[in-house]
């Protein structure tokens, strides 16, 4: 009698904790990027940028697409991106969907800082302007070292 007590006492006290530690946990916080969230365009690399991207998830990431169109219309790349506490990763993917990158492969955009008005990453950058107004800032090599494209991105209706 006594053992099924503890037993059943045991159990009891288990689900407690248990309990306990589901209901305690923090609520996911608030990440300060999430103003980026909906669809851009603007201008980069001499012709049109479209980007769009989904509202943090409960874990704080952000699920971003990119697309860019040559002057003269036609598609050139896409990108898809996830954005978190730790930076942005992408792969670039060509107008008939191949990969750029290889399977296991990405580029990744360590995070600097993170602020209520800007993305700050390792060769990258996100500001908010307005509301409505994001640049964004890509550091890149070329053969005379480096050179930054600024993309100026209008969100859209």
């Amino acid at each position: 009698m006594k053992m099924k007590v503890l037993l059943i006492s045991g159990v009891m006290i288990a689900g407690i904790i248990t309990y306990q530690s589901f209901a305690n946990k923090p609520a996911a916080k608030t990440y300060d990027y999430a103003w980026l969230a909906g669809s851009w365009e603007g201008d980069g690399f001499g012709g049109t940028s479209e980007e769009t991207w989904s509202t943090p998830s409960e874990d704080g990431t952000m699920m971003g697409m990119y697309r860019h169109f040559k002057a003269d219309g036609s598609l050139n790349f896409y990108e898809f991106m996830l954005l978190d506490e730790t930076g942005l990763r992408l792969k670039h993917f060509s107008p008939t969907m191949e990969g750029w990158e290889t399977k296991e492969d990405y580029l990744h955009f360590k995070a600097i800082k993170l602020t209520k008005d800007k993305i700050e990453l390792e060769g990258l950058t996100f500001e908010k302007k307005s509301d409505n107004e994001t640049e964004i800032r890509l550091k890149m090599k070329s053969n005379d070292g480096f050179k930054t494209e600024v993309f100026k991105m209008m969100r859209k209706k």
